[in-house]
């Protein structure tokens, strides 16, 4: 078997059709089609079409990382692809994903950039972390910032994903757990410089509406990708950051082993959570071992990477210093 297509679904009824349609469409019949219903109650399963490539499991409303890791297990190919019911994927895409991980066997899951249609007003938010995505470079520069790839845009190995134990259920974002826990076990992210899937924007999607989701979700994922990464073992610890943007990390600190150092900003003071309150120039001189910048907004990260290039252009991002939100 060569792709299995991984799509959970609830009452999709609207747009299941097109989305199993694209896959179809992109299928060889090497390829098999998992569509996992999470216990919907509208008629979205008499929308699908005739084809010996789909495969239909049924489960009660157990969530969407349930239904994915039922679907994830049941899968045959050798890579897996993802895709959500609302979504689009765009011609040729599994083709150009497939190729790519076979040339760079270092990379466990590539994605793509996306299309955004019938955005809701205002939508803005979602518009900007597109606009982020499509334009990264280096998936690992900004790992800590946002989840880098969109979930429903990626090609999976099947044998990586199994080896980390797929997909984890909790009050965190399931995709981007994953894709920290990969890159914690040595794996690199990559994405495509070409549109391969259109994004559905509508209200009701859940990165709008599932508390998993929320700032907090995130930062607990973080977190754990710090703790067993680079923060494994006690370390001198600089963070830089306005008073709202660094707390939640001062606070965190404050609960671990490692040593805070000092604080970064450009507001004037003396102390902030309890060590030294300094001006970015204070990073020539400071003793430390990991910086953690946590800024969040708009154009200040490249401002401030900017500075850590001139002050200390010995610091490698994604090694000696993260972004994060």
């Amino acid at each position: 078997m060569r792709v299995s297509w991984l799509l959970p679904f609830r009452n999709a009824e609207r747009w299941i059709s097109d989305a199993v349609a694209s896959m179809l469409l992109d299928s060889t019949d090497q390829d098999e089609i998992i569509l996992v219903d999470d216990g919907s109650t509208d008629s979205g399963i008499q929308q699908l079409p005739s084809d010996s490539r789909i495969r239909l499991l049924q489960q009660p409303p157990l969530g969407i990382t349930a239904a994915l890791e039922k679907g994830r297990q049941a899968a045959q190919g050798r890579w897996i692809a993802r895709l959500d019911a609302d979504d689009i994927s765009l011609p040729g895409r599994i083709d150009a994903q497939i190729r790519f991980l076979e040339e760079n066997p270092e990379v466990a899951v590539v994605g793509g950039q996306a299309e955004l249609f019938e955005t809701p007003s205002p939508g803005q938010g979602m518009r900007l972390y597109v606009d982020w995505v499509n334009g990264l470079t280096d998936l690992h520069r900004e790992l800590l910032v946002e989840s880098p790839l969109f979930h429903p845009a990626v090609c999976m190995r099947a044998e990586a994903i199994q080896a980390v134990g797929g997909y984890r259920d909790g009050p965190f974002p399931e995709d981007y757990d994953l894709w920290l826990r990969l890159v914690s076990a040595g794996h690199r992210l990559a994405n495509l410089p070409v549109p391969v899937v259109q994004i559905r924007d509508r209200d009701s999607r859940l990165t709008r509406t599932d508390p998993r989701y929320s700032k907090a979700g995130f930062r607990m994922v973080r977190c754990d990708f710090l703790q067993f990464g680079p923060l494994q073992n006690p370390q001198r610890v600089v963070v830089w950051g306005g008073k709202k943007g660094a707390r939640p990390w001062l606070q965190w600190l404050a609960k671990t082993a490692h040593e805070l150092v000092a604080v970064i900003d450009i507001v004037p003071g003396t102390e902030r959570g309890g060590r030294p309150l300094l001006p970015p120039e204070a990073l020539a001189t400071l003793d430390f071992d990991v910086l953690l910048v946590s800024v969040g907004r708009r154009g200040a990260r490249e401002l401030i990477r900017r500075d850590i290039q001139r002050i200390r252009p010995d610091l490698r991002e994604g090694v000696d210093w993260w972004a994060l939100l």
